[in-house]
């Protein structure tokens, strides 16, 4: 079926998650993307997240992270841009793109001689695209940064954690997330643009400013004079109770949140709160916090033998805002999710050491051109030859020529710096900042997915 961005071509020059992830969400509705990576020094998400946790070969065509954030990516192309004939490559690949997506500290591009003005010259009504830390301009702009630097100097983090603690940074990267989904509004904004006034356009975002943007709240208390919020743990200002207690005797978590009198009333029918006045409004009178941790205990006590589900059920039922915490696991098996089909299965190559995978699909529903998989992450330069002589319409002594000069190559010079394997035990008892650490361990992991997604879950359905 087609789809709502076809005959868009985007070069996804973009290293990690803001600078390749809004190149996938415009995969994902039909732009057609030619991935480029230095093949000698490729991307960092190839490094991480193995299948079982363990690094096959070639390792770097088997890390989840990138399949997972590669997938519906039509090429990719293992190109040496410091190299003169990759320089060479890569301005012709430009021109036949109308939009180029490049996520490198500020000064690299220029260093390769690839500024803006260098691809424009390639094709005069090119959409560039530039994200980094902190953008182009500036004091911090040479400084490099990942998600955690942006997260942590745009405040965010000032306002995560517990009151008197260490400020707590996410374990998602939370400037990266974000800002994904705005560079993906701006590709298609000056892409619009361009198709009414004939102009390309150079669009710069820093990641720092998208996390400033978020919290947005404390910039109008400050302005107004108002309370600066500060961490609060699991706390909400203005609801008198809200919060996370065990449920599930203890291995999962249920959130409650009391928001207005209706649901104060519907906690008050449930659960038993010792020496509070059945109508209390405790928005005229506040709780102490004396009186806040005697609710909290009651509702741990009525929660806690509960089943985590028929909690949220009898909550919800009565007003109250309420829902489990779900890792990954649940939400493979959530029949929401299930119902919408929100789950992709991907057929990976053999080399790719993966199977047959479910990973998150598009989050948003188009009723005429809906989102699809098109097809698997590609490998590092598996489409070199297909480029050079078909889209590029080089011959085949010129393909070979560029091979030769080491312009276009697919082997990364840490070729054979694999990480080691490790047992399950050994996993399970590693430092929590260990690469390969696992926090839990299902036996019936892969039986619970082949119920869901069927019996050839994680096999090699190409076969």
């Amino acid at each position: 079926m087609p789809g709502a961005l076809d005959g868009v071509r985007v070069l996804d020059n973009g290293i990690v998650q803001a600078g390749t992830f809004p190149a996938r969400l415009l995969a994902d509705y039909g732009a057609e993307i030619i991935r480029v990576e230095h093949y000698r020094r490729p991307d960092l998400g190839r490094n991480f997240c193995f299948p079982d946790g363990v690094a096959g070969d070639p390792y770097w065509e088997q890390s989840g992270i990138y399949l997972e954030q590669h997938r519906n990516k039509a090429y990719c192309v293992g190109l040496d841009a410091g190299n003169p004939r990759g320089r060479e490559l890569f301005l012709r690949l430009v021109a036949s793109c109308d939009i180029v997506l490049d996520s490198h500290p500020p000064g690299l591009m220029e260093d390769l001689g690839l500024s803006y003005e260098e691809l424009r010259a390639a094709r005069e009504d090119l959409v560039y695209v530039s994200t980094s830390g902190y953008g182009y301009g500036g004091p911090y702009s040479e400084i490099r940064s990942y998600g955690m630097m942006s997260e942590v100097m745009s405040g965010i983090s000032s306002l995560n954690g517990y009151a008197g603690e260490a400020p707590q940074r996410g374990t998602i990267p939370l400037t990266d997330h974000p800002a994904t989904y705005h560079i993906a509004f701006l590709m298609v904004a000056a892409l619009e643009r361009r198709d009414r006034t004939g102009k390309g356009a150079w669009v710069d975002v820093s990641q720092y400013e998208v996390g400033v943007n978020l919290i947005g709240d404390a910039h109008v208390a400050r302005a107004f004079g108002a309370n600066v919020p500060g961490p609060r743990g699991n706390g909400d200002d203005g609801h008198p109770i809200a919060g996370c207690v065990p449920c599930d005797d203890g291995s999962r978590w249920l959130a409650v949140d009391v928001c207005d009198r209706a649901s104060w009333d519907g906690l008050r029918e449930l659960v038993e709160f010792e020496a509070l006045d059945v109508d209390r409004d405790p928005w005229a009178q506040p709780l102490s916090a004396a009186e806040q941790e005697r609710i909290r205990e009651a509702l741990e006590a009525w929660a806690r033998p509960r089943d985590g589900d028929e909690a949220v059920s009898e909550l919800q039922a009565r007003g109250v805002p309420a829902a489990v915490a779900a890792n990954a696991r649940d939400l493979l098996l959530d029949p929401h999710l299930e119902a919408r089909g929100f789950f992709w299965l991907v057929d990976h190559a053999p080399e790719q050491g993966a199977g047959r995978r479910a990973w998150p699909g598009a989050s948003a529903l188009l009723s005429r051109t809906p989102a699809e998989l098109r097809t698997r992450a590609p490998m590092l330069g598996e489409h070199n030859h297909l480029i050079a002589t078909g889209l590029l319409e080089c011959s085949e002594e010129e393909y070979e020529e560029y091979v030769a000069s080491g312009a276009m190559g697919v082997t990364p010079d840490a070729a054979e710096m694999k990480p080691p394997p490790a047992d399950l035990e050994e996993r399970l008892h590693l430092p929590p900042a260990a690469q390969l650490r696992i926090v839990e361990f299902d036996p019936r992991y892969t039986e619970r997915m082949m119920e869901r997604f069927g019996d050839t879950y994680g096999s090699d359905a190409t076969a």
